[in-house]
This record gives C-alpha cells, sequence and structure tokens, in this order.
C-alpha cells in the first residue's frame, strides 16, 4: 500500500511539532505578519523586540506612529492571532524608542 504524497511543507511542520519545536516555527513567522499587518510605513517604523510567555513586545522609532500602533494594539493581536491560527500572542506591548535599523 503506497502512502499519498504529502508537501514538504506539511512535512517539515510535522517533523517540527513532533519535536516538540512547532510554537518556534510560528513564532519566526511573526516579523513578517507584523509587516503585513501594520504596512510599509508602520513596518519601517518598527521592530519586534521580543517574544516570551506569550508577551510580544514592538519599539517605534516614529511617534506619530507609536501612537498609531498603541491605540490599534488590541486590534492588531486579535489579527496576529487569526493569522497565526491559534492564541499565541496574549499581549501587545507597543514601546516608544529609537531604531537602531536605520
Amino acid at each position: 500500500m503506497e502512502k499519498e504524497p504529502q508537501r514538504l511543507r506539511e512535512l517539515i511542520e510535522q517533523f517540527l511539532t513532533e519535536q516538540g519545536l512547532g510554537e518556534v516555527q510560528v513564532v519566526a513567522q511573526l516579523p513578517q505578519l507584523w509587516s503585513e499587518l501594520v504596512g510599509g510605513p508602520a513596518a519601517r517604523a518598527s521592530r519586534i523586540c521580543s517574544f516570551a510567555n506569550g508577551e510580544l513586545v514592538v519599539e517605534v522609532s516614529v511617534p506619530a506612529w507609536y501612537t498609531e500602533l498603541h491605540l490599534r494594539g488590541e486590534e492588531l493581536r486579535k489579527r496576529l492571532n487569526e493569522r497565526l491560527g491559534r492564541e499565541l500572542v496574549r499581549r501587545l506591548v507597543i514601546r516608544y524608542g529609537s531604531d537602531r535599523r536605520l
């Protein structure tokens, strides 16, 4: 009896989950998802600093974008979780600071 062919992505996801690394793969998607959700200008003015214990910390270098993202924080947290397919981000912290990438 032959097995059905599987996509490489599915095999990798299965392997990572079996090894207890499934969450690592999901967390690795956060920077890309953040950029897609907030859009180009806001993404360029912000960066993900850390993610631990369900808390995502984002630093914003432009005051206007800080205000906008801070006000939309709960909406963005929910949309990130929707895109991730699970309630991974329990708290989103938006803080103002210098952006070292620029």
